[in-house]
């Protein structure tokens, strides 16, 4: 077959097109820093990058949700300490009334110690109250309102003390929590609930479940805060007869005041101290708890920046090119282009003129 100009001259078009479409693709690799710029170019690697890159988008927003569960959690650990540091404050007062050696076996001298143990109960009261954001720290998934009335429905602290029969009670969203003040522990624990609190003890644990949570990670939720049902009622001996009993800290507080109120002798004023330890150790060991909750989170939060460094790894092997390989073959490229074009130069030169010359 005879070879003519136009077929040498088309063939160098053909070859040079594709060396400038091989030079395109490594300029852009270098301008880029991606290995690929269309799926077709790679689509193992496009669906290897995407998988990390979803890895990383979710890592990210757990990583975001850990640091706001810390920061509940240590508010949360510092209401539950300021509760501990009042029921001490609390106790240090009963144990002084209920001593000789202070001189305060007068009345007007107890009556002094009960308008300060007032302010210890309304202070207790106010920390369970205790918001951080636009939430409730104890009160579940109650919302914040104005807290202008003391009443049931929406704008109402979680807490509040009403008047029922003439004597105060606390109420925990309308719910009256010192019904079960000194039930025994035995009722307070029967599955399913019996005695003549067998409906309001179920209600109970239906509150005393509304904590608020947080998605921590795949399938973990952990809570960030506790219930102030939990916080509020704990077991101890009864100090006449020893039967476990289930006290609520507010009414051993509002016992203790009523004592010391009325100038009870220092006999009826001690019995307060064991409650008061037991709710103090409750509290104790409720700090415990958030504490090993925080530090689950601090493990937590390590694992998730690991996993980043992982992922982050993942994804750049499947898009990022490797630059002082792309360099190389574009000095490579241009060239084997250079050439070609001085080559193709010298071939398509030549004219019929130039013969018949």
């Amino acid at each position: 077959m005879r070879v003519t100009n136009s077929m040498l001259v088309s063939g160098l078009l053909r070859n040079l097109n594709n060396s400038m479409t091989r030079m395109d693709k490594l300029q852009n690799q270098m301008a880029t820093g991606r290995s690929y710029a269309h799926i077709s170019d790679d689509p193992a690697a496009l669906v290897y990058s995407q998988a990390a890159r979803n890895k990383l988008a979710r890592l990210e927003n757990y990583q975001r949700t850990v640091q706001t569960a810390q920061d509940w959690l240590r508010q949360s650990e510092a209401g539950i300490m300021e509760l501990q540091t009042t029921l001490v404050n609390a106790y240090e007062l009963a144990v002084d009334a209920a001593s000789d050696a202070k001189n305060v076996d007068e009345t007007s001298d107890k009556r002094k110690i009960a308008q300060v143990i007032a302010e210890l109960r309304d202070h207790f009261v106010d920390t369970l109250n205790a918001t951080f954001g636009d939430k409730f720290l104890y009160g579940g998934y109650n919302t914040p309102g104005d807290h202008t009335v003391n009443t049931v429905g929406e704008g109402v602290k979680a807490f509040t003390v009403m008047d029922v029969g003439g004597e105060p009670a606390l109420f925990y969203n309308g719910f009256n929590l010192s019904i079960f003040d000194k039930m025994t522990y035995a009722e307070f624990t029967s599955d399913p609930p019996t005695g003549p609190l067998a409906a309001e003890l179920a209600e109970l644990r239906v509150l005393a479940a509304d904590v608020l949570t947080f998605d921590v990670g795949t399938g973990v939720e952990m809570p960030v805060t506790m219930n102030g049902i939990e916080l509020l009622l704990f077991p101890t001996p009864d100090p006449d007869t020893g039967e476990m009993l289930i006290r609520n800290a507010w009414n051993v507080m509002q016992e203790l005041y009523e004592v010391t109120d009325a100038g009870r002798p220092a006999e009826d004023i001690s019995k307060m101290i064991l409650p008061l330890q037991g709710a103090q150790n409750h509290l104790l060991t409720k700090t415990a708890e958030i504490g090993g909750r925080v530090r689950r989170l601090e493990l937590l939060e390590a694992r998730y920046e690991q996993d980043a460094i992982n992922y982050e790894r993942m994804r750049s092997d499947a898009e990022d090119a490797d630059m002082a390989e792309v360099i190389m073959k574009l000095k490579i490229a241009e060239a084997v282009h250079q050439s070609a074009l001085s080559a193709g130069a010298r071939v398509i030169q030549p004219t019929l003129m130039d013969f018949l010359r």
